[in-house]
């Protein structure tokens, strides 16, 4: 198998992207809101299980230099890439190797978070097993120990999908090859069902547009992988509990949150007293295809006993919007109601206070404020001069905690430095600006994969801090004269004359370093 793996691998090698959920400071924000004591980032030894090229540990080992960073991948021409990513980049706190997590063993260290992200479904059961054995052996006490995998039932359905082009591809070696027959049968099947509105049909569509937007290299990967073994939640819990594991939590707070179903539901669910049980359940009423999962050691003690004023330790950044866009300081009235959505989820509020906090909360969206800040702010704007009654108003009434588990809002214990500004001379963090060079998606300083449109990549390594925006034109005229770049009107067609060229350049780069602001790729100077 190791040898069938490493080959796939290394003939089409993954596209290794950065994803925030995966991120230390997040495992800690979660492991402490849940009672446990986990060893600050910056202080941690952090261990990645299939790092690919280090698209994910690389960019955390750049921002934490104090910490201890160990990725290892059974392909080794991913390692390679990687390798070279750290050598140019002098980052001296991190180790990639080539090593089968299966040979990965207690005497190669201790370490306060683990990570196993788009592994465990793609090996067989013995190297599950080990991974498993890993969280448990090498993970520090109240360590986190991070594991994805594709899940039943949902995978059920999608199956039929992956069968369906695995053995329309069985005999293709040639990864691009195999790639392209696979979108060709898609494109068949769509094709065929064109006019067919059954619910089989409409499934079949739904997946084959799903699968029509992703890489080649998630194609070859996920659904045309030699190894795509789906659990229940309750079948891999079990196996982490052979391994005196536990369940501390979900990634995503909202996966875990009974509140988020209909009414009928969570009213039954919450008599039951055990949380795998209730996870089963929710995974079987919303169809659940995929999971990340928190596990600690079974000596450690989880805290679920949640109080409201627990969100107090947090930076919150809120997720949704308010339904009216419109909304506003003087539309803010004590008992007229505002909404507020994310997804299939909907906060009313009526409170004045509580609807202050969601305007702090929505102007405040690009980057995450300090609970206390958040009340300081609410404070400066309405009559109540107490704290401690506008603390009550926004754990009580709006119940901020709640919130975090409705998935409107994300907690951290961390803030990210970043600025929204674009000033005279914009510098961004010099990680991106080198992944710019070489590829077309950078980390941005909240973690997360930031696609380039061509104008933005050609920008992104001269916003050096040294630069103002008439060079950035300069620059950019330079690359639309020579042809490096291609510049098109509303009808989509090329502009060719220079003095049209030159009226558009200000509005492409000014959009282009106000997309970093937004995007967190800028940083102070």
């Amino acid at each position: 198998m190791v040898d069938i793996l490493e080959a796939e691998y290394d003939n089409a090698p993954y596209q290794s992207y950065s994803f925030s959920h995966t991120h230390p400071t997040h495992l800690y924000t979660l492991a402490k809101l849940f009672g446990l004591n986990p060893t600050p980032v910056e202080k941690a030894r952090v261990l990645e299980l299939g790092c690919a090229s280090g698209g994910n540990i690389i960019p955390m080992a750049y921002h934490f230099p104090t910490a201890e960073f160990v990725g290892i991948d059974l392909a080794s021409k991913q390692v390679d890439m990687g390798l070279k990513v750290i050598k140019d980049l002098n980052i001296k706190n991190i180790q990639l190797k080539h090593q089968s997590i299966s040979d990965f063993k207690p005497a190669d260290g201790k370490f306060d978070y683990i990570i196993c992200h788009g592994v465990y479904s793609w090996v067989n059961q013995e190297v599950q097993d080990h991974i498993l054995k890993i969280c448990k052996e090498n993970l520090n006490p109240q360590g986190i120990a991070y594991v994805s995998y594709n899940t039943y039932p949902g995978w059920n359905m999608v199956n039929s999908v992956r069968d369906m082009m695995y053995w329309h591809t069985k005999n293709i070696q040639d990864p691009p090859q195999k790639a392209s027959q696979a979108r060709a049968l898609l494109k068949f099947i769509t094709d065929g069902l064109q006019d067919d509105k059954s619910p089989y049909a409409l499934f079949l569509k739904g997946e084959i547009e799903l699968l029509s937007r992703q890489a080649d290299s998630y194609l070859l990967h996920d659904h045309l992988s030699s190894f795509n073994s789906p659990v229940y939640f309750y079948q891999f819990m079990e196996a982490a509990n052979k391994h005196q594991l536990s369940y501390l939590s979900d990634t995503f707070l909202a996966t875990m949150y009974t509140e988020n179903l209909p009414q009928q539901f969570s009213k039954e669910l919450n008599k039951i007293n055990n949380i795998i049980i209730i996870g089963q359940y929710m995974d079987f009423i919303r169809n659940q295809r995929f999971r990340c999962t928190l596990l600690c050691h079974n000596t450690d003690q989880v805290n679920r006993a949640l109080k409201t004023q627990d969100i107090e330790s947090y930076y919150l950044q809120f997720l949704g919007k308010p339904s009216d866009p419109n909304f506003s300081e003087n539309m803010i009235k004590d008992g007229v109601e505002a909404s507020f959505t994310h997804g299939a989820i909907t906060l009313k509020v009526r409170n004045k206070i509580s609807l202050l906090a969601m305007l702090i909360l929505w102007e405040s969206r690009f980057k995450p404020i300090h609970y206390n800040d958040l009340c300081q702010k609410v404070h400066a704007k309405c009559e109540e001069k107490d704290i401690a009654v506008i603390k009550q108003h926004l754990n009580d009434d709006l119940n901020l905690l709640r919130a975090a588990f409705a998935g409107l809002i994300n907690i951290t214990s961390y803030p990210v430095t970043y600025t929204l500004e674009v000033n005279a001379k914009p510098l961004a963090c010099p990680l991106a600006r080198y992944q710019a060079e070489h590829q077309n998606y950078v980390t941005n300083r909240r973690h997360e994969p930031v696609a380039l449109d061509p104008v933005t990549k050609a920008l992104l390594p001269h916003v050096n801090g040294k630069n103002t925006l008439d060079v950035f034109e300069k620059k950019l005229f330079a690359m639309l004269e020579t042809g490096k770049l291609t510049a098109f009107d509303k009808d989509k067609k090329p502009i060719t004359d220079k003095e049209a060229l030159k009226k558009q350049i200000n509005l492409f780069c000014t959009n282009s370093l106000e997309n970093m602001a937004r995007n967190a790729l800028l940083i102070y100077g």
